[in-house]
């Protein structure tokens, strides 16, 4: 569709009775008046024609495309594109994952969902669907892949404002959730090696170990004090507060036999703070930071959505003038 169109065809049109002065009174159907989008700009003109011929009124409202349709839709589309690579990359690296480990096989499919790789699936999921449907919308400028887009992206703006809602509302029962999680990941670490690597990476960054305390990894079947095995009554080299030990690779035995010890002696060798304390102070400290991230996202998805309209309207009043 061309968006630049002469003045002559750019008219909208409405029938309507015209009696001179006002929209009502003779109900004469010969009438037209002449509507578009812009209507700063009226002028009328009337055409004398025989004397026999009625009079005709038509109320000329030229119609102005928007000048910054294409840069918007080019900034939309290369916009999305980058989000349409992110959300592909994402969604192969979790269909990756998921492949790797056999979490789909019959004998791990009750641990599905706690695979923190179904959470990646899914962003990269509604990433790539939003944006495949704005790139291609906005190019082409298809009302109904723009549909798809505004509506799906404004559904994302609502749920985020309600898990909004819900981490402010509910703040303990997350607490115990987030704990809960947190054992179940200590009890599987061995078994699952993303829930390994996030465990490790949690522990290393923060300074901490276990949940509420070092303590806590007495749940795990291969550190617990009764296993028979070598790591029995210890923890993971990520709990050490010098893993490398003056080498270049973790001693993954540096943590072995500190359950045994008291609070004060395993101080000098891992973090006895659980990661839970940590974690809440974590956000304490970038509480601001959270909130300032969060509503700039919002705002930049509204933008999206306005545009989204914008070209929507837009398409609409060209597609009526053809």
């Amino acid at each position: 569709m061309k968006m630049q169109m002469s003045m002559a065809s750019n008219i909208l049109t409405e029938e309507r009775p015209f009696d001179g002065h006002s929209g009502s009174g003779v109900h004469d159907t010969s009438n037209v008046t002449y509507y578009t989008r812009d209507r700063s700009d009226v002028s009328e003109n009337i055409s004398n024609t025989l004397s026999d011929t009625p009079k005709k009124r038509f109320l000329v409202i030229p119609y102005y495309p928007d000048p910054f349709l294409p840069i918007i839709k080019y900034f939309m589309f290369f916009i999305n594109v980058l989000f349409f690579t992110a959300g592909l990359s994402t969604m192969s690296f979790s269909i990756w994952g998921l492949c790797f480990k056999e979490s789909l096989a019959g004998g791990r499919i009750e641990y599905l969902d706690t695979d923190p790789m179904l959470f990646f699936l899914l962003v990269g999921l509604i990433t790539c669907t939003l944006s495949l449907s704005a790139c291609i919308g906005f190019i082409r400028e298809n009302t109904i892949l723009l549909r798809i887009f505004f509506y799906g992206l404004f559904t994302v703006i609502i749920a985020q404002g309600l898990i909004a809602i819900c981490i402010l509302d509910f703040q303990q029962q997350i607490q115990d959730l987030l704990k809960n999680t947190m054992f179940n990941a200590m009890t599987r670490y061995q078994d699952d090696l993303d829930l390994k690597f996030i465990v490790d990476e949690v522990q290393l960054g923060m300074k901490c170990c276990g949940v509420e305390s070092f303590q806590d990894w007495e749940v795990n079947m291969y550190y617990n004090c009764t296993s028979p095995g070598i790591p029995a009554c210890g923890v993971p080299y990520s709990c050490c507060i010098d893993p490398l030990q003056n080498g270049s690779v973790p001693n993954s035995q540096c943590g072995f036999g500190a359950l045994r010890m008291g609070d004060l002696e395993a101080s000098n060798i891992v973090y006895i703070d659980g990661c839970l304390i940590k974690l809440n102070q974590w956000f304490s400290y970038r509480i601001w930071d959270i909130v300032a991230s969060y509503f700039l996202l919002i705002a930049i998805e509204i933008t999206f959505v306005a545009l989204a309209r914008r070209v929507i309207e837009e398409v609409k009043v060209l597609k009526y003038l053809h």
